[in-house]
């Protein structure tokens, strides 16, 4: 009889933590639709100098710099986020993921092709992808011009729930974090650029100018970004 009540009590308390999960789901999901002010949008695509525009409402950032945001299906929009995407400008091509694909939170989810290059942009949750923005295929430049709206990459529904919030950053936070990390690889850029060009590259604040200045540095800078602006784990 002990050994009965205890396992009756064991599946209570599993399906509580359940029923608590999803609650918590639904209101992640529910406040991922309130009206947010619009993100700025300086001319060349992304960010001119300095922070480097607003995170919508309901958009979770990873130390990877990858974002995710809820979606009241039970599933979860992944993208790049605003340096990423600043950092390569408009990209060549997306090489994205395929609908099925398992996903593992560290493992390669996709990457941006500029010039001779290869990005790899890592999964920050685990799961399985049931849609891909087909739209990158023809206009891989979206992800420069809008990393949170038409730029989004794939959708992935976790294989659990609370996972994805675990590594995340939100609201304010997520944003003071972002314009940290954005002043650390203005730093990073402008320590790996001959003299010459960063004149052209970076303004009197130690801001960059234009878009894409990764396409700028030789290909030890290029593995050192993925080394020490994606690979946080």
């Amino acid at each position: 009889m002990v050994a009965i009540f205890v396992a009756l009590m064991f599946v209570g308390l599993v399906l509580v933590d359940v029923i608590l999960q999803r609650i918590e789901a639904r209101r992640v999901a529910a406040a991922s639709y309130a009206v947010t002010a619009p993100m700025s949008r300086p001319a060349g695509m992304g960010i001119v100098s300095g922070f480097p525009g607003r995170i919508p409402r309901g958009v979770y950032l990873s130390e990877d710099h990858t974002w995710f945001k809820p979606d009241p299906a039970g599933g979860v929009q992944v993208g790049a986020d605003a340096l990423v995407a600043h950092a390569v400008g408009a990209a060549d091509r997306v090489l994205l993921p395929r609908v099925g694909d398992q996903v593992t939170a560290g493992q390669p989810l996709f990457h941006l092709m500029r010039d001779d290059r290869v990005l790899t942009i890592l999964s920050s949750i685990t799961g399985k992808v049931v849609a891909v923005n087909d739209c990158l295929q023809e206009h891989p430049e979206l992800l420069a011009g809008e990393p949170y709206g038409a730029g989004w990459v794939c959708a992935v529904t976790p294989s659990r729930l609370e996972e994805p919030s675990r590594s995340m950053r939100f609201g304010e936070k997520a944003a003071a974090w972002l314009e940290t990390e954005f002043d650390r690889f203005c730093e990073f850029v402008s320590a790996r650029m001959s003299p010459d060009l960063a004149v052209g590259v970076t303004s009197q604040d130690g801001g960059l100018r234009a878009a894409g200045p990764l396409t700028q540095v030789d290909h030890v800078a290029w593995s050192a970004f993925e080394r020490e602006f994606l690979r946080s784990r």
